[in-house]
């Protein structure tokens, strides 16, 4: 199935709710279905009851009924949101929280954009930590390769062509040649002019002997996204307007290069150290620094993955192979000193890589932040 949202309405306007929110969704999506009691008609943007239960369902392409969102391999977990039976709670949420389930009134959605403002994102199920793996830092690598290779296939899974967003960094680079073992993939990489991802893009894509689509930013494109942006409630940043230009971007790319999957990577750096601030707090307090990538894992579930699903979901359903239960279990038992090694950030992730076979100019990549290295925060700011 290939849901990218649902809602239920609940109340004496469910109806009128439902057929304004389906005028908001239906610029970017291909399908959206109305109803009630189990029975689904295509909206034409009327009022489609005067039931007082209504739901509503917005797809790409697809068929089935509408309670799950995003990607949901039979029998394991994943990136999902179940909403079946709603009486005040959810019944489920995805183990690491990487789908929003919001709410208004008496009323429930999987994306904010379908519910009026003020509505608030239900918390999390947080997952219990896990225990320490016991085990060496190569035989940690052997395995955490194993775990990436098998997320990024069960996301691809069925696939004819997928999609990365790629900067040439090594998180997109790791995913893309996991995903390269599976089916076709497309690369696709947006930039400013001059930027480093300009270059690096290209040259990490023929390494991987990998087609490369780029679009080019400029202060004017930037402008018009960020003028159509649809954030979630919240502060609106530099960070979150220029990720939001790279994302729709990217995913627009793909969509003309016939994916209608795109992959990106995200939580590698807060699973794995990758930001400075994990190295300088580790020097003085490991365990300091752990807790912090947890926080930061969370803060990703209740804005980030949900910012950057909403910038990529005019064009393509959006997975995040390491926002993956097993490899976030695994990489929450690992000892810090295998995140942060000898000055070397993301070493156990760099060592899985070049255990997957990705050269090693790429698993060596140095990290800068997508905003940056594209060139795209500056050009918010001019814009």
């Amino acid at each position: 199935m290939r849901t990218n949202g649902f809602a239920l309405y609940r109340g004496e306007d469910a109806g009128e709710v439902a057929a304004r929110a389906a005028e908001r969704v239906k610029r970017y999506s291909k399908k959206v279905l109305l109803g009630g009691d189990g029975e689904f008609t295509e909206s034409g943007g009327a009022r489609p009851s005067r039931r007082k239960e209504v739901w509503l369902a917005y797809w790409l392409e697809g068929k089935g009924l509408p309670v799950v969102h995003g990607f949901h391999p039979e029998g394991v977990t994943g990136e999902y949101s179940l909403a079946g039976g709603w009486d005040g709670e959810p019944l489920e949420r995805d183990p690491l929280g990487t789908r929003g389930l919001w709410t208004h009134g008496r009323s429930v959605a999987s994306d904010y954009r379908l519910l009026a403002p003020g509505a608030r994102l239900v918390a999390p199920k947080r997952r219990p930590r896990a225990k320490k793996v016991g085990m060496g830092f190569d035989r940690a690598a052997e395995r955490l390769a194993s775990l990436v290779q098998e997320s990024v296939s069960m996301r691809v899974k069925g696939e004819r062509r997928v999609a990365v967003s790629f900067s040439g960094g090594l998180d997109s680079s790791m995913v893309a040649l996991a995903a390269s073992k599976v089916t076709e993939v497309v690369l696709c990489s947006a930039f400013a002019a001059g930027s480093r991802d300009e270059t690096q893009a290209e040259r990490a894509a023929g390494l991987l002997g990998l087609r490369l689509e780029t679009a080019t930013l400029d202060a004017a494109s930037v402008a018009r996204s960020a003028k159509g942006a649809e954030l979630p409630p919240g502060e609106r940043t530099t960070m979150d307007v220029a990720l939001w230009s790279i994302y729709s971007a990217t995913s627009s790319l793909a969509r003309r290069a016939g994916a209608t999957t795109i992959l990106l990577g995200q939580l590698a750096d807060e699973l794995f150290g990758g930001y400075m601030k994990y190295a300088l707090k580790g020097r003085e307090d490991a365990g300091a620094a752990e807790r912090m990538m947890e926080g930061d894992v969370r803060a990703c579930a209740d804005y980030g993955l949900l910012r950057d699903e909403a910038a990529c979901s005019s064009s393509c359903e959006v997975r995040f192979p390491f926002a993956d239960v097993k490899i976030a279990d695994f990489a929450m038992g690992l000892p810090f000193e295998f995140k942060v090694r000898d000055g070397e950030r993301k070493a156990v992730l760099r060592e899985a890589a070049r255990q997957m076979g990705l050269p090693d100019e790429l698993a060596q990549a140095p990290k800068k932040a997508a905003q940056f290295s594209s060139g795209v925060a500056k050009l918010v700011k001019a814009a």
